[in-house]
């Protein structure tokens, strides 16, 4: 690839809040881009003429009004103004788009909800642009997620998820074999999961292991284990494949969830 291909390749991502800054970067690499993330405006400025490069920058503004004009200010000086710039707002779209003072290659996007509204966003925002888009990113052994229905592809079949199930469906893949805590399920599932109530997080997981097949007890490949007192984790056993996916009895679920007791 050329220096100038690469070049157009490369989207930097400025966000201080942990979730919209993970989709993000999960979305660019999933379209085919490399991104380049920072958490706060002070890792950008030594990057001045060296290495901050790219074709756009995401910018997900502070939370605090007063922080914003200097976000945008500081941003728009460190990358020039033809670099176009994706604005995530924790407020109105249509009031924050005054506020922001966007140029004609800006977007704005009000913080989204979930992971399916930031990939439709930045796949929008790259072909405006005429950035190319690779939609091949989202795959794992066989399993190809489509965020723009919310769906999961395997075997030739399409199983349409509920959102919630969807997103917390990507984060295990996005984190094979590391084991996830429900704090962190709960903090990247926030908005889309019941603001009260404690059993939403197994009902999902059990849902996810019905639809995707992802149990032990039918000699699946994958497998969505309860780790006790810790949380989750997705694993990968290679040697096993199924066909299709399996359909989980009433039995088969109570034995895979019965770990969670205590945890």
């Amino acid at each position: 690839m050329s220096a100038g291909n690469e070049l157009r390749r490369r989207v930097a991502v400025l966000d201080p809040m942990l979730r919209s800054r993970e989709h993000m970067r999960r979305a660019i690499r999933a379209l085919g881009h490399a991104p380049l993330v920072f958490n706060d405006l002070e890792e950008l400025i030594p990057l001045r003429g060296k290495l901050l490069r790219c074709s756009a920058l995401c910018v997900g503004l502070p939370p605090n009004p007063l922080e914003q004009q200097a976000w945008i200010r500081a941003a728009r000086n460190l990358i020039g103004p033809e670099v176009p710039l994706l604005f995530i707002a924790r407020e109105n779209p249509l009031k924050a788009a005054e506020t922001l003072r966007c140029t004609a290659g800006d977007l704005v996007l009000a913080a989204p909800s979930s992971f399916a509204d930031v990939y439709k966003g930045m796949k929008a925002f790259l072909a405006q642009h005429a950035l190319a888009v690779d939609d091949s990113g989202l795959e794992w052994g066989g399993y190809r997620f489509v965020p723009a229905k919310e769906s999961v592809v395997l075997d030739g079949f399409e199983v349409c998820m509920r959102p919630l199930d969807f997103e917390l469906a990507l984060e295990f893949f996005h984190n094979i074999d590391r084991v996830l805590s429900r704090d962190w399920l709960r903090t990247m599932a926030s908005g889309l999961a019941p603001e009260t109530g404690g059993r939403w997080l197994d009902a999902s997981v059990g849902r996810l292991r019905s639809q995707l097949g992802l149990i032990a007890f039918h000699g699946c490949e994958w497998k969505l284990s309860t780790i006790r007192y810790a949380g989750f984790k997705l694993s990968r056993s290679p040697g096993k494949k199924t066909s299709s996916l399996v359909s989980m009895s009433a039995r088969d679920l109570a034995r895979e969830a019965s770990p969670a007791l205590g945890a």
